[in-house]
């Protein structure tokens, strides 16, 4: 069960009581509150660090590194059919949101090679493509859909969102609670240009995305999992970090690289809000999450949700009760006004990424991944960027 409150103006008002959990173990953040009856946080493995493996990796990916053309060679050693299976679900991610193709080929000698092992080390040996065999090690106890996608993005090419050069604006590194074989993983980017001679680095700019798969959850690689590893600088977002799901973003580079002229002369789409021909279907953009239509124009459909005018008077938002539930709203007030709104009901379970949550994009840019709120709610109204506020309902 979900109720937003929302109006349009810039007075602060308290509406509705607030339900506060007591005993609850997870760690308690100024400014938020707990929205959920778990007593402890579950939380899963984006990359497991081995202390036995020690790999060199190289950072991301100037054109030097990049994969020979939109199809990508790739072999599975090791493992039954249920682990090869999970291999092509994994890589079946990148394929959905992108015009990567990835061949199965066991006589290439050029491809990505993923090689099942025992115990929990999961990680890829280059970033971006290296020539020759480029292995991606899936341990057996971390071996999950997301981990897949998340190393098969190293080979495409990223390095993790939470190392970037800018990172120090959007993300405090607890050091104190990082494990020590996990150091470098945590790295700052030019330090990671000194340790591991990095010859070429892309020039492309995009916002930082606490919602990238590619970005660590809060607790990743902690001494003590009661205590944070990351910390959000908009701590709203604590629990968007370490998604096992796409970001729009993250998709969008890949099809910049690979294939920005794949739809040219098929259809002159006027797509909207950051939207741009989907190549895997020229006839309509690829919209960020929330929007739908052929130009990203519309609210994306869902069998609940809908279009609401924000006024000066509070209203509530409620969702329908039960599982399975995607729904969409999207909030609109006036031009020049902005949109206030509380988070002031709903219980999920709490997990670092989210699993099942409220999502609430309010920024401007709406290709961004709003924050995902399972664990935590903000004690404060938040007013938006712009006059529109965007709800997604996933549980």
């Amino acid at each position: 069960m979900l109720q937003l409150l929302f109006f349009t103006g810039i007075v602060a008002q308290v509406f509705a009581s607030i339900v506060v959990y007591k005993n609850v173990s997870y760690p308690m953040m100024p400014g938020l509150e707990p929205m959920s009856s778990d007593k402890s946080p579950h939380f899963s493995v984006i990359e497991s660090v081995s202390k036995t493996h020690r790999h060199k990796r190289q950072v991301i990916a100037g054109p030097i590194y990049e994969w020979q053309s939109q199809n990508i060679p790739y072999q599975i050693w090791g493992g039954d059919a249920s682990f090869q299976n999970l291999i092509r679900r994994g890589i079946r991610m990148w394929e959905e949101s992108t015009c990567l193709r990835f061949r199965e080929n066991m006589q290439s000698r050029d491809a990505i090679r993923y090689v099942l092992e025992k115990g929990d080390s999961c990680f890829t040996e280059y970033i971006g493509r290296n020539g020759g065999f480029q292995d991606i090690i899936i341990g057996s106890e971390c071996a999950e859909e997301y981990v897949v996608a998340h190393e098969t993005g190293h080979a495409l090419g990223f390095w993790h969102t939470h190392q970037r050069p800018d990172r120090e604006k959007h993300i405090s590194i607890n050091w104190r609670n990082v494990l020590e074989e996990a150091t470098a993983s945590f790295m700052p980017f030019r330090s990671m240009l000194q340790a591991f001679g990095i010859r070429q680095v892309s020039n492309r700019r995009l916002p930082y995305d606490y919602g990238s798969l590619m970005h660590y959850h809060a607790v990743a690689h902690a001494v003590k999992v009661s205590d944070f590893t990351i910390v959000p600088k908009e701590l709203k977002y604590v629990t968007t970090m370490g998604t096992e799901k796409m970001a729009f973003l993250d998709a969008k580079v890949i099809n910049d690289i690979y294939c920005p002229n794949i739809c040219n002369g098929i259809q002159n789409l006027r797509c909207q809000a950051g939207g741009y021909p989907d190549p895997n279907n020229c006839q309509v953009c690829r919209c960020p999450e929330g929007l739908g239509g052929v130009e990203c124009t519309q609210l994306q459909p869902s069998n609940c949700g809908g279009e609401l005018i924000a006024t000066d008077q509070w209203q509530t938002l409620r969702s329908p009760p039960g599982k399975n539930i995607h729904c969409y709203w999207r909030i609109t007030a006036p031009p020049g006004s902005r949109v206030r709104f509380r988070l002031s009901d709903g219980e999920f379970p709490c997990s670092y990424g989210c699993q099942s949550y409220v999502e609430i994009k309010h920024k401007l840019d709406v290709r961004l991944t709003g924050f995902r709120s399972c664990c935590y709610r903000p004690k404060e109204d938040t007013l938006s960027e712009g006059n529109q506020v965007f709800c997604h309902l996933s549980s």
